[in-house]
């Protein structure tokens, strides 16, 4: 069986994260944490990574 044009493509096909979806995400987050308890305040000084590290420690 060989290997198809399209298939040794695979990369160039791939969908592209879009910097709008990771807004919404990260505005999402930060309401849920805000939900939780967490000040907005607080939630200003976070960097994207405390924020994920916060919700997983939440949803535990």
């Amino acid at each position: 069986m060989r290997i198809r044009r399209a298939m040794r493509k695979k990369p160039l096909r791939r969908p592209v994260k879009k910097p709008r979806l990771k807004r919404q995400r990260l505005m999402q987050q930060k309401k849920r944490l805000v939900a939780v308890g967490i000040s907005e305040e607080k939630l200003v000084h976070m960097n994207t990574r405390q924020i994920r590290a916060a919700i997983r420690e939440t949803a535990a």
